[in-house]
């Protein structure tokens, strides 16, 4: 299961009237439980937020943070509080629920929207991610984020690359692994995914958000 929504609106239905951060600011804030309408971070998630130095980034991991416990809540544990579900991360970064670990989850952000996914077959595997389309990236870019293969197989079309990134992004997810595994062994061409040259029995699914936003999900 998939859950998207607009981190403004979000933050408006969480945020006390007198706490609601100034989103246009730089510089971090410090969050109080009593900032919130209702409590659905613990004391220890406070303390991380008020760890981070742009308020960006705290805007996005309460964001983040919300629509997933509120994702989990509502499928899973409808009597357990907000705050009691809690989520932790592995040693090269993929978030996991601390008191359900075998729960396929995954997290992701792009400018206005968070995305969160979940799936109740615990044997299952899933990652996911969700980019704002730009313009088309410049050659640097691609050259990094891309082999020359998958560059000769993309058109010049901004929906496209991003949408391939998406999924790229959302595999290296699935894998467990993030940006520590090398942007150039993975390819993504045709919707098929390759990883050191081996083609990845995967299941491939994306789809654009107001036409100016693309989110991909990659499963057993």
């Amino acid at each position: 299961m998939i859950w998207y929504a607009k981190i403004p609106e979000i933050t408006r239905s969480v945020f006390k009237k007198d706490a609601h951060p100034d989103l246009r600011a730089v510089l971090n804030e410090l969050f109080k439980r009593q900032d919130f309408i209702k409590p659905f971070l613990s004391h220890e998630e406070i303390n991380t937020i008020n760890g981070f130095k742009a308020l960006k980034k705290q805007i996005e991991w309460i964001s983040g943070r919300y629509l997933i416990k509120q994702m989990i809540q509502n499928i899973f544990f409808s009597n357990t509080c907000l705050d009691q579900i809690n989520l932790s991360y592995r040693k090269e970064g993929a978030p996991f629920l601390t008191t359900h670990p075998d729960l396929p989850v995954s997290l992701s952000h792009s400018n206005d929207y968070t995305a969160a996914a979940c799936c109740k077959d615990k044997g299952q595997t899933i990652g996911l991610d969700i980019e704002k389309i730009a313009k088309a990236p410049d050659c640097f870019f691609m050259k990094t984020a891309f082999t020359q293969n998958e560059i000769l197989n993309l058109k010049k079309d901004a929906a496209q690359i991003f949408r391939n990134w998406t999924i790229k992004e959302a595999y290296l997810k699935y894998i467990k692994k993030g940006f520590n595994e090398s942007l150039q062994k993975v390819e993504v061409i045709n919707n098929e995914i390759f990883h050191n040259k081996n083609k990845i029995n995967v299941n491939v699914f994306s789809t654009f958000i107001d036409t100016d936003y693309v989110l991909s999900l990659v499963s057993d």
